[in-house]
């Protein structure tokens, strides 16, 4: 490879070698070189616009500037500020998005002819692939659309930071701090992978890391765009028509280099050795000028064949720069090989085997070794044994082996005959003595030792095949789901019938998974029962997350019935198909279903993995929020409980998973009314993600919003206030407009503000939340419901009655159509109809509601629940205004021993029944009876109720005018 055949930036490295000190040549050649590149220029010119054919490269060297993006140029509702980055097919701008939201994004989008038919509809397929990852440390796809001109475009999320070696070694981070941040990118490459998304081109430059909150935080950037654009390696094509290669040489996989179109993720884990390599020691393990001088061929060869040095060897012989290693990784010099020697050479050298089969199967195996390093555990990567490491020196020097053999046959003759002669000399009988106790000993290590090499090598055998048979999977999977991705060509599809446009630019995923399912069903992969099970695992969670729940059930049951049929039905995948399954029954709300197969999902893992094991308690988790759906509570409390104490236990410690826990438990326990109970540990859960997420994370919403809902509870209501806004604020923020945790967090602020007496405040924001769950889910889903209800409640505070009333029937409405007969939520909807009903004195109709209200939640609910008691209180106060006084009057206390059962301190609750019962002795002319009630009632709300609250002053004042009638009718007495 010559200068000519370099890109203009690479060609001064290239030269510096080439010519060494030879001022003269070095013009000479630059000047040469510049000529050259005029010529082409020249030829350039005049080709484009003059045929029918695809433009290329070539043809746009001469174009109008004006047929370009440019800083100041608009891409619908995007303006470009300035050219971020730039390649061979696609430039990236940083843009300005002015509506709906405000904000700096990156925009990617085709070069003027690179626009070919084949690349287009490639980019396409790849961009909705794109769209489906949702990772913390995966730069997110925004919005993506097509230019006037056809081209296609991505707007991703505006990742700022330091390419991660730099990062590193800008803030001199220690070893185990890099490990930690290296993990984090190989859980996202790993998310990537499930998706069947591989980056091909893992390198620092595509990884950022910023500094948020104190705490770096990584994003994996340029997923999946060379294998949008990218064809086959060979000679000719590893450069593209810019000269931009096409993969980056030093962090190539051999089979990536050879352009072997054989590609899986085991290409990536390769390229994160790579990453890790140069994390660890400061270099590749072949050096950028080692491979960006040599002939392609060489580059190939080097890749394939050469074993690089260990890291540790590799610091131990660069003494030159050492000691600036050391310094940036925080070590003593005489340190840094102490610590990579071992363990992590053996992790890095494992990622970097040339044999793909002898690697990591997965990034998140990588991942896996690096935490059990770091929390002191036994790591799987091994050195490789002796017998391998013999055979493929011999493979690699068979002459000198062969030569060399008899070589060693005569030393061995010669040190036989040594000892024959020296054990002469010996006394005889000492040593038959020394003997006959050295063959026993001997014996016994040897038995010992034989032993444990059969178990190593079943071991090993087993390990090995069952990572041949996933390796299998994996890439039959990747293939079966590349090729489904690529099954609806959007050349090929028909015009739109009425505006005449070719429809290529709304291919859509459902398409292309309706294409897969056909072939599926239609035997394609009938020999691969086991790679169909998985392709369907992934269709099922995609169809999921489009809302397309019965599709993706049948999906699910099929996947474990193939499971079933190969595994048996007491394998851990068959579990995992049932876990995945009940959270799909869950959606369509069949409860009784879904909780069958959690169950049965947990009892199949008990019985195949060790106790302790995280999926374990993933399957608790999943079963206890089924049952707490369900509303049941105490069967539901004990296995959250298990489920948080595995995961603390867990080596190494999710934070994640133990954050889930504790959010979960905490949500139960204000479910059953702890509420003092729950506020630590959802304290708890927001501390874990504050840590663990960059500021303005959702998961930091999801925290704050719990922790919110329990305050409020507990009537810290300024501190719930501000955390409810919290969460709308970073839902703004990361989220797009019109999104339904942006209407939850709206509807949530709302109700607060609802309880503070806050009318006017509060109504816009259940009005928009209503607004955005209209439009963008279907008609009668149960959170259009919720939104209904709650500006019907508002309105009715308002005493606006008569707009209302038409909202609290289409919430019963809908829940009557969304969950089955009996299901709590349908109570709900007649409690709050029934109490609408009554304030407008339409008491007959509000008693029939509230009676059915009431006999449902006694059947579902536990005897003492505290929705049980709500409802005979507002039965009781509808049968007290039709002059049933007697069943009020035994429905209030009814309620009132349940309310003292389950809140025995008191509550907000209990006092507010208490002062509807003495209310209405009142009214009934029972001052007398009425007064402890009142009394109770108003010491209670003084206690759980803030000084300014409305509701203590109303039952400060019914208490006043109960005293004020006993006190009028003891004086009329002394009269």
């Amino acid at each position: 490879m010559g200068a000519a055949e370099l890109a203009r930036e690479q060609r001064a490295e290239y030269l510096d070698a080439a010519c060494g000190g030879d001022q003269g040549l070095r013009a000479e050649v630059e000047s040469l070189l510049k000529s050259l590149d005029d010529a082409g220029r020249f030829l350039a010119d005049a080709t484009i616009g003059n045929s029918g054919a695809d433009p290329d490269a070539a043809t746009i060297a001469g174009a109008d500037v004006s047929l370009r993006e440019q800083p100041g140029s608009r891409i619908g509702p995007y303006k470009l500020l300035q050219l971020i980055g730039e390649g061979g097919f696609g430039s990236v701008f940083m843009a300005e998005q002015e509506k709906p939201v405000s904000r700096k994004v990156a925009l990617k989008i085709i070069k003027l002819g690179m626009d070919t038919r084949q690349v287009v509809a490639r980019f396409e397929q790849e961009r909705q692939a794109l769209a489906m990852m949702d990772h913390p440390n995966i730069a997110r796809v925004l919005d993506a659309g097509a230019t006037e001109t056809g081209r296609p475009f991505f707007v991703m999320e505006l990742v700022k930071g330091d390419p991660i070696v730099e990062y590193c070694d800008k803030n001199n981070l220690s070893i185990n701090d890099r490990l930690e941040l290296f993990a984090q990118v190989c859980n996202a490459v790993q998310h990537a992978h499930t998706k069947g998304i591989i980056h091909r081109d893992i390198k620092p430059s595509n990884i950022l890391v910023s500094t948020q909150d104190g705490r770096p935080h990584t994003k994996v950037i340029d997923f999946g765009i060379a294998k949008a654009t990218a064809a086959k390696l060979t000679e000719k094509t590893l450069f593209t028509e810019h000269r931009q290669l096409i993969g980056t040489p030093e962090y190539m996989s051999p089979e990536q280099a050879e352009g072997n179109l054989d590609i899986d993720t085991r290409t990536d884990v390769y390229s994160l050795g790579v990453l890790l390599y140069e994390l660890l020691t400061g270099t590749t393990p072949f050096s950028r000028k080692e491979l960006r001088s040599a002939a392609y061929a060489e580059i190939q060869r080097i890749i394939r064949e050469v074993e690089p040095p260990k890291p540790s060897t590799r610091l131990s012989s660069s003494t030159a720069t050492i000691a600036n290693v050391a310094a940036k990784r925080a070590v003593e010099p005489g340190r840094l090989g102490v610590i990579i020697r071992g363990e992590l050479d053996w992790i890095v050298m494992k990622a970097l085997e040339k044999d793909r089969q002898r690697r990591y199967e997965t990034a998140n195996g990588l991942a896996t070794d690096i935490r059990r390093y770091l929390s002191g555990e036994d790591v799987v990567a091994a050195p490789p044994s002796t017998i391998y490491k013999v055979k493929k020196f011999v493979r690699r020097n068979r002459v000198i082996v062969t030569a060399g053999s008899s070589v060693a046959a005569s030393l061995l003759i010669g040190v036989v005959a040594f000892a024959w002669q020296a054990s002469v000399a010996r006394n005889q009988r000492d040593l038959a003595v020394n003997a006959q106790i050295a063959e026993a000993e001997q014996r016994k290590v040897a038995d010992a030792a034989r032993a444990e090499a059969v178990a190593q090598r079943e071991h090993a055998q087993a390990e090995e095949a069952e990572a041949t048979k996933q390796a299998a999977i994996a890439k039959a999977v990747v293939t079966f789901q590349t090729e489904m991705l690529a099954a609806v060509d959007p050349a090929k599809l028909p015009e739109d019938p009425v505006t005449h446009e070719k429809l290529r630019d709304k291919v859509t995923v459902v398409q292309a998974i309706e294409s897969a399912v056909k072939k599926l069903d239609g035997g394609s992969l009938k020999a691969e029962p086991l790679v169909e099970a998985s392709v369907r695992d992934t269709i099922s969670e995609t169809l999921s997350g489009l809302g397309k729940f019965n599709d993706s059930e049948a999906n699910q049951r099929k996947a474990i019935e193939l499971r079933r049929s190969v595994l048996g039905s007491k394998h851990a995948d068959v579990a995992r198909g049932l876990n995945n399954l009940a959270a799909i029954l869950n959606a369509q709300n069949k409860l009784p279903e879904a909780e069958t197969s959690a169950r049965d999902a947990l009892a199949i893992f008990r019985e195949a993995l060790p106790a302790g094991h995280p999926e374990i308690a993933d399957a608790q988790n999943n079963l206890a929020v089924l049952l707490k759906i369900q509303h049941k509570l105490e069967e539901a409390e004990p296995l959250y409980r298990e489920a948080l104490e595995t995961r603390r236990a867990a080596k190494p410690v999710s934070q994640a998973d133990i954050a889930q826990s504790l959010n979960n438990l905490g949500l139960l326990l204000q479910k059953r009314g702890k509420f003092a109970q729950a506020e630590p540990l959802l304290r708890e859960a927001l501390g874990i993600y504050r840590a663990s997420f960059p500021s303005g994370h959702p998961q930091i919403a999801v925290g704050a919003n719990n922790l919110a809902d329990v305050l409020q509870d507990l009537n810290k209501l300024a501190e719930a206030e501000s955390l409810f806004r919290e969460a709308l604020q970073i839902r703004r923020g990361a989220l797009a407009a019109g999104h339904p945790s942006i209407g939850s967090s709206l509807t949530n602020l709302a109700i607060l503000l609802m309880d503070e007496d806050r009318p006017a405040e509060a109504e816009p924001l259940v009005r928009e939340a209503l607004e955005i769950r209209r439009a963008t889910l279907q008609p009668d889903h149960p959170n259009i419901s919720q939104s209904l209800c709650t500006l019907g409640v508002l309105l009715q505070r308002q005493k606006k009655f008569a707009e209302a009333e038409p909202l609290l029937r289409e919430t019963l409405r809908i829940r009557r159509v969304a969950y089955p007969a009996g299901h709590p939520e349908i109570a709900s909807g007649l409690n709050y109809l029934g109490m609408l009903l009554q304030d407008e004195s339409k008491f007959a109709e509000a008693e029939l509601l509230l009676l059915e209200a009431l006999e449902i939640r006694r059947a579902a609910l536990p005897a003492a629940a505290p929705d049980i008691a709500i409802s005979l209180s507002n039965l009781a106060g509808v049968q007290q205004a039709l002059g049933k006084t007697e069943p009020a009057q035994a429905a209030w206390n009814e309620a009132i021993a349940m309310l003292r059962k389950n809140s025995p301190d008191g509550s907000a609750d209990l006092a507010r029944v208490l002062w509807r019962a003495g209310s209405a002795l009142l009214e009934s002319n029972d001052a007398a009876a009425a007064l402890p009630k009142l009394e109770e009632a108003a010491a209670m709300a003084a206690k759980v109720l803030p000084a300014e609250s409305p509701q203590l002053k109303e039952y400060r004042e019914t208490l006043g005018r109960c005293k004020a009638v006993l006190s009028e009718r003891g004086n009329a007495g002394h009269k």
